[in-house]
Formats: C-alpha cells, structure tokens, sequence
C-alpha cells in the first residue's frame, strides 16, 4: 500500500508550527565548552527563525502542516 502525505521544510510552516518545531529541536540543545571548561548549552528558542531553518535543512527535517517531524517516515521512491 502507497500513502502519499505533504512534507514541509521550516521555512514554508505557519508561526504556530514553527514554535512547535523550536521546541522539539531544544529538547536536545547543542553542547558545548567555553575556555573555562564549563557546559554551555544553545538553544535555538534564543536565535533567529533564520538559524532554525538552516539547521533543520542541514539535517534534513521535513515536517508535517502542524510542525511535527515527519522525516523518518519519508522513503526516497527513485522515479
């Protein structure tokens, strides 16, 4: 059985599903260490929508029309 379903990359989401995906990507915010050794996290709430959407096309994220990550259910059909 075939289903087809509309993906969509961050930058094409309403503002309600672009607030759905920012909190999905901070639930994992990038790690790192300043020069004094100490853990500093990122989280993408703190940056640009600008800076979300160039992540999320880095990655590979497509989203469903509320802004739930659909990528992992995504087959690439070679035509």
């Amino acid at each position: 059985m075939i289903y087809q379903i509309e993906g969509y990359i961050f930058n094409q989401l309403s503002n309600k599903a672009k607030q759905r995906v920012i909190r999905w990507i901070d639930e994992y915010p990038m790690e790192y260490q300043n020069d004094n050794g100490e853990t500093i996290y990122r989280y993408f709430a703190d940056g640009s929508e600008n800076d979300v959407g160039e992540h999320c096309e880095i990655n590979g994220y497509i989203f469903n029309v509320y802004g739930e990550p659909i990528h992992h259910i995504i087959e690439k059909v070679e035509a």
